[in-house]
């Protein structure tokens, strides 16, 4: 899953449609990683089934034992694709910002935004692991662990932050975590509606609630103050 954008799931043409053999293979793959997401935003992770996956992607019931074991798997490897191409946008949208706050703020507009714009992918990656398998739901419990250092740095913003409970960045995470995944099952509302709630959410024990509260209007696009 090279580009997060849902690509065309139609077969591919019979014949000699000019690809190689490890292109069609790769063409095979990334059909299915679209095509788990796909099928698991239309019936949650535990209905799906493979032969509905093969269905979505167009690829035979071979061409995904040749790609993947087992749902999980194909699962997983979706979960993974998605996981490393949003690193890879906050790390670009956090590295000219140069204050704490300023890249807490980032962070979540470019969270936001992106699973906004991809509501399935939004789902297999907030919704759906916690209930998959065991496997899955320890893999999104890593990566939620693994965001703990970028919370933790805000205790050096101010005296009274240092003073805070060990487990203050993992609550928060999981608070961050349930107000979006709330708001997308709701569907009552843009995902990026949330990004004030979510910044004086995030930022309030490190930075006090009215300094939070004036980044979250900041953040909505109005002035402090």
């Amino acid at each position: 899953m090279p580009a997060p954008r849902e690509p065309d799931l139609g077969p591919l043409p019979g014949g000699h449609h000019g690809l190689s053999p490890e292109q069609v293979a790769e063409s095979q793959r990334e059909r299915l990683l679209a095509a788990i997401a796909q099928v698991t935003a239309e019936h949650g992770y535990r209905a799906a089934t493979i032969a509905e996956i093969v269905k979505a992607a167009s690829v035979s019931s071979r061409a995904f034992y040749e790609n993947f074991e087992s749902k999980e798997a194909v699962f997983l490897a979706a979960f993974e694709a998605v996981i490393a191409h949003l690193e890879e946008l906050v790390a670009a949208a956090v590295a000219p910002v140069s204050d704490w706050p300023g890249r807490v703020v980032a962070g979540l507009r470019t969270l936001l935004e992106f699973f906004a714009a991809e509501p399935a992918l939004a789902r297999l990656c907030l919704v759906e692991p916690i209930t998959a398998s065991p496997q899955i739901a320890t893999r999104f419990r890593a990566v939620v662990v693994e965001c703990i250092p970028h919370l933790r740095a805000g205790r050096a913003e101010r005296p009274e932050a240092a003073a805070l409970p060990d487990s203050t960045e993992d609550s928060l995470l999981g608070g961050l975590l349930v107000l979006t995944a709330r708001s997308l099952l709701a569907g009552d509302r843009p995902l990026t509606d949330l990004l004030p709630d979510l910044v004086e959410f995030a930022l309030a024990p490190y930075l006090g609630p009215e300094r939070a509260k004036e980044l979250a209007r900041e953040a909505a696009g109005f002035p402090a103050g």
